[in-house]
């Protein structure tokens, strides 16, 4: 029902995710590497652009090795069939040059088995055997795209087998045909010509819409949780607002993010696809500031990254971004900065950072191949250890816990505390938990923190399992050693109600001393009594947000509206609307994302 609407989609930010890319992973069944490839599968490991044999059933066996690590959620590259050719040496291992939308790349799966999505077993084992350990399946579409031109044919694409478009034979106009991108800046260019030579489709045809959506929705139908969309910037902001509207319709608690290539806080065009699709994004600014503070790319260390989260108020939901620190379009985070002591630091980032951190696989294991500066191909090695000792995988083990458990680190905000180019110290508050971080990627260190936001007493940090000690809400003289990291946490209380509702409320900006809250009929909305309901939380710039517990209002329509509350005996500032109603879903949790109105 529609009250449903964002039913478990908050719930992505207390994610861990691991992105892999499939061919590069585990090679769980020798048996399809061969035969019908066409030689484009290299045994020998050594032509970067051939398929390796990394499979579905690969993932099954390392489940386990997953769920240890802590992983909560998998991207996997796109699982679509591809073209079978090659180009230049190069064959679409990658998983972005798609023949059929509703049909499994077939050398994922067992040699001569059904591809079809209605019938491919193997799939459906990879589904369950992540779903049994609680990990959530991200599926990477690409909607912008199929093919480039191989061996005199270019963008043909089936419909789970049954002819459908052909680029040079395109009597139903499923693609534009213009040419190169010249001008990266130019809104026509972008959205309709052509991407190093692939086929573009044509996103005003109805039947194109209508079948890549119906394709995206059988695979959500088989269970996958969310999806990771490719080439967000290259189709308009439209398209995707009803392709959003459509795939919440059949998978309400689907969580969408996108990747706008080198998108930037300080790009308007980029910040309307932030704010305006209903897809989060992918957060390539705090990447780079991250990456640059540790490989000194870019001068001023910790500043840079302080930098980019002062931008947080430019978008609507800076808690959903998805954040990285390498991906397979750059060169691994080893390959600018070959300190392993760093990479675990920039990871502790990662995981404490507001967001959802995303890891790329092998990072855990110092995974990289330095060939031309790590530069793609060459960022996508065979994952070549499983060892589950190693310093990294505790860091990620132990951290990725507690995102799971500390909702300061899902919906909390960012407090700086103390900034220098080598140490970094900030909490993250969210109604009783807190998590407070320090990271020094210099030599050893001393430093006062006055206003930790920690309870008084005695401390231990999660990483060390050393103990600092607050007095009268500092830290005095807490050293750290060169390279070293600190985090301590403590864990609130969780909400318990019958109904959960996370009210967000964006696009107005309280003056200190003022509170936003939520007013309304239901008793647990104070009745309309302004001194009795329940108060938000800033979380930056223009957002604040809440949960709040229904238990007597559980399954009835709500009315209400926001009021900011400001003090010295002035009056509250209500919104301009007679009021908002919803009707409260009988459990379970739900979430408003809404803008204040002014009329």
């Amino acid at each position: 029902s529609a009250n449903q609407l964002f039913e478990k989609e908050a719930e992505f930010r207390k994610e861990t995710i691991y992105f892999i890319v499939i061919d590069r992973f585990f090679n769980g069944n020798r048996a399809n590497d061969g035969s019908s490839k066409q030689g484009l599968h290299d045994p020998s490991l050594t032509h970067w652009g051939h398929y390796w044999g990394g499979d579905l059933e690969g993932i099954i066996e390392k489940a386990d090795y997953l769920k240890q690590l802590g992983i909560t959620a998998v991207w996997l590259s796109p699982l679509f069939e591809q073209v079978d050719a090659m180009e230049n040496g190069h064959g679409p291992m990658h998983g972005y040059w798609t023949k059929d939308f509703k049909r499994v790349n077939p050398h994922f799966v067992r040699e001569g088995e059904s591809t079809s999505l209605k019938t491919c077993a193997t799939l459906r084992r990879m589904i369950e055997a992540l779903h049994e350990r609680d990990i959530k399946i991200v599926l990477d579409i690409v909607c912008n795209h199929s093919s480039p031109q191989l061996h005199g044919s270019k963008g043909i694409v089936t419909d789970d087998g049954m002819p459908l478009a052909d680029f040079h034979n395109d009597s139903n106009h499923f693609y534009h045909h213009y040419p190169e991108i010249t001008d990266w800046d130019d809104e026509f260019q972008l959205i309709h010509h052509e991407m190093l030579g692939l086929a573009t489709f044509n996103e005003r045809n109805i039947d194109f819409r209508n079948y890549i959506k119906s394709a995206i929705k059988a695979w959500l139908d088989l269970g996958f949780d969310a999806l990771r969309i490719d080439t967000l910037k290259h189709m308009p902001v439209w398209f995707w607002q009803e392709f959003v509207a459509d795939i919440q319709a059949s998978k309400p608690d689907a969580f969408l993010f996108g990747e706008y290539g080198f998108g930037s806080p300080w790009d308007g065009r980029y910040l309307h696809y932030a704010n305006d699709t209903g897809v989060s994004v992918l957060d390539f600014a705090l990447a780079g500031a991250i990456r640059s503070a540790f490989s000194g790319q870019e001068p001023g260390g910790f500043h840079l990254i302080e930098r980019v989260l002062a931008m947080d108020p430019v978008y609507r939901r800076s808690t959903a971004l998805v954040t990285f620190i390498e991906n397979h379009d750059m060169p691994r985070f080893l390959s600018i900065c070959s300190s392993h002591a760093d990479l675990e630091l920039a990871t502790v980032l990662l995981l404490t950072l507001r967001g959802i951190p995303c890891l790329f696989y092998g990072t855990e294991q110092y995974l990289v191949n330095n060939t031309n500066g790590g530069n793609d191909p060459y960022n996508r090695p065979m994952m070549e250890s499983w060892e589950t000792g190693s310093r990294l995988s505790e860091i990620i083990r132990r951290l990725a816990l507690l995102r799971k458990t500390n909702r300061a680190l899902a919906y909390g905000r960012h407090g700086q505390k103390y900034i220098s180019e080598t140490i970094y110290a900030y909490t993250r508050r969210y109604r009783d938990n807190r998590v407070f971080v320090v990271v020094n990627k210099g030599a050893s260190a001393c430093c006062t923190i006055d206003h930790t936001g920690l309870p008084e007493g005695p401390h231990t940090c999660l990483l060390t399992g050393e103990s600092f000690v607050v007095d009268e809400g500092a830290i005095r003289q807490l050293a750290i050693p060169a390279k070293g990291a600190v985090v301590l946490a403590v864990q609130g209380e969780p909400l318990k109600a019958t109904t959960v509702v996370k009210f967000q409320i964006n696009d107005y900006v309280t003056h200190p001393g003022e509170v936003m809250a939520v007013c309304g009929d239901a008793p647990e909305l104070g009745s309309w009594d302004v001194d009795r309901c329940p108060r938000l939380e800033f979380i930056n710039g223009d957002a604040w947000f809440a949960e709040v517990g229904f238990d007597e209002s559980a399954g009835k329509p709500i009315r209400f509206k926001f009021v900011v509350l400001r003090f010295d005996g002035q009056q509250p500032i209500y919104e301009n609307l007679v009021c908002r109603t919803f009707l409260l879903p009988d459990s379970g949790s739900v979430k408003l994302d809404l803008d204040w109105d002014r009329q």
